[in-house]
């Protein structure tokens, strides 16, 4: 289920998260990225119009992997996951959401901070996780500390991540790709 998309992102190395902003912002910042030859990238749900606009995006361009980001509760995963996009991304992790993940077959990626939640990731079978807030968890020398225990996890930090340290970030054994807004 995952493996195909996460080669991908792995790949790409880099996503584009797009944070609030209105509809006409949104799909100006999709339209940058797509000339720039992103191919993946992550709205989150922090506006009023954000899963709307998400769905506008998905229709207009089909080929564009997209993943909706800020997903905080299964009652919020079990909505949005109708509109069968590519991916979803939570800020945390809770047993809810991964076993609605996984009994419908969702890529899903939850996100942690702390040893105990990539413990919990990997009692669901996750092997990639979020890494969130990055830079407020610690960075780098969290990311490293981690790969000390957790040796067969891979991370998607995001959270301060942004063009001047992304560079560090992916140069961790660790690391499948990094998020930001800044890209």
């Amino acid at each position: 289920m995952q493996s195909e998309l996460f080669k991908r992102i792995k790949n790409q190395k880099k996503i584009p998260i797009i944070g609030k902003g209105s509809t006409k912002q949104i799909f100006n910042k999709v339209s940058r990225l797509i000339a720039k030859h992103y191919k993946i990238i992550e709205i989150t749900l922090r506006s009023d119009s954000a899963l709307e606009t998400s769905i506008e995006i998905k229709q207009k361009y089909p080929n564009l992997i997209i993943g909706l980001g800020s997903i905080k509760s299964t009652i919020q995963l079990k909505e949005v996951s109708k509109y069968n996009f590519n991916f979803y991304i939570s800020p945390g992790i809770n047993e809810k959401m991964l076993d609605f993940a996984n009994s419908n077959n969702l890529n899903f990626i939850p996100g942690i901070s702390t040893p105990s939640e990539v413990m919990k990731g990997i009692e669901y079978e996750y092997n990639i996780l979020k890494f969130f807030h990055a830079e407020k968890n610690g960075g780098i020398s969290s990311l490293k500390f981690f790969n000390e225990i957790f040796q067969d996890i891979s991370f998607i930090p995001t959270g301060g991540v942004n063009i001047d340290n992304c560079d560090l970030y992916l140069k961790e054994n660790n690391v499948l790709a990094v998020g930001s807004t800044s890209f």
